[in-house]
């Protein structure tokens, strides 16, 4: 019996190790002033993923506009003069797109177009 909980512990261990962390987190930052955009995906946490679209959009008026959850995805539609945009998250890319350009639409238009999109795992 004791060698059976030994060798159970120690499989449970190996598991613990083996298994994949989820990751299942993503941004979007935004610098209407300067069109300046950063993005992240599949990170483990909220924090991670917003630090990394941040950093990846590096101006000084960055801000995260959308956070991303698991199994969710997120879109950035921008006017060419930066000033008009609209985001959204999704289940789909293609739902995402769409509400992120109405969005940008809305006050803008015909002049919007996708800058970013992608999903979480």
């Amino acid at each position: 019996m004791r060698q059976t909980g030994i060798f159970a512990v120690a499989l449970i261990g190996v598991l613990a190790i083996a298994a994949p962390a989820f990751a299942d987190f993503g941004a979007i930052a935004y610098d209407n002033a300067s069109c300046a955009f950063g993005r992240s995906w599949n990170y483990t946490t909220q924090a991670e993923a917003a630090s990394k679209a941040t950093a990846e959009c590096n101006h000084p008026g960055c801000r995260v506009i959308a956070s991303i959850g698991p199994r969710q995805c997120g879109a950035l539609a921008v006017t060419p003069n930066c000033r008009g945009f609209g985001w959204a998250t999704r289940p789909s890319k293609d739902a995402a797109e769409l509400k992120a350009m109405q969005d940008c639409q809305r006050d803008n238009p015909g002049q919007c177009s996708v800058k970013v999109s992608d999903c979480n795992r």
